[in-house]
């Protein structure tokens, strides 16, 4: 006569407590969500009433080189931007509105979302949130402006590769689309101690294991 083997059984109402947490959860997370999309979208609306603005100033470090450019060329006026297609004016609005309101919002969107994740960490990984969540507004502010502050010299250093005597026609929009990119970049790599001092504080590193891999972290921080 076979023996069958049996486990424990399972307890129902303990499985239901998880189905309604589960439950919980999830309609806290669609809550957060949508908060946080309308934090985007009402960025994207006031960037949108300061667009012109804000197009004048992502403008200004090109319209100086390429002015200078033009004096030095003998020319009179500054070359035309150039829209190859009639849509271009508006999705270069449109691109700066949503930009802008995805920075604008950055911070409330953080906001929701620490509020989801905090009642799973630890007393320890707060504190380090908490000490490090300041200061990483601060530096992603810092790097978008030294990225507007060399942008005049990428520029420049761009338009030394166009022979003497040409025309440039340049296409507003994806200008913007570099100026973009450029901020972006800086703003993320500016945050770095943000991210090593918060690994350190909920102990994933230390001093030690950097100093072991530093070649390879020399190696990615160059790519």
């Amino acid at each position: 006569m076979a023996l069958r083997m049996s486990g424990p059984e399972e307890d129902p109402k303990r499985d239901e407590e998880r189905k309604a947490e589960l439950t919980e959860h999830l309609a806290e997370l669609r809550t957060r969500l949508i908060r946080a999309c309308l934090y985007v979208l009402f960025g994207m609306v006031a960037v949108y009433l300061l667009s012109g603005r804000i197009e004048t100033t992502l403008m200004a470090p090109i319209n100086k080189v390429v002015g200078a450019r033009a004096i030095r060329d003998g020319q009179t006026q500054l070359p035309p931007f150039a829209f190859h297609s009639f849509t271009d004016g508006f999705f270069l609005t449109l691109q700066i509105a949503t930009v802008g309101g995805l920075v604008i919002a950055l911070p409330f969107v953080i906001l929701e979302l620490w509020g989801f994740i905090a009642p799973a960490l630890t007393s320890h990984e707060k504190k380090g949130v908490y000490f490090i969540a300041p200061m990483s507004v601060v530096l992603f502010l810092l790097g978008l402006s030294c990225a507007y502050l060399i942008l005049p010299m990428a520029v420049k250093w761009f338009l030394s590769y166009i022979p003497p005597g040409a025309v440039l026609m340049q296409n507003p929009l994806t200008y913007i689309v570099f100026v973009v990119k450029l901020l972006l970049v800086f703003g993320l790599l500016f945050e770095l101690p943000v991210v090593l001092m918060f690994l350190g504080k909920i102990g994933i590193i230390n001093s030690a294991l950097m100093i072991r891999y530093w070649r390879q972290i020399a190696v990615g921080l160059f790519t």
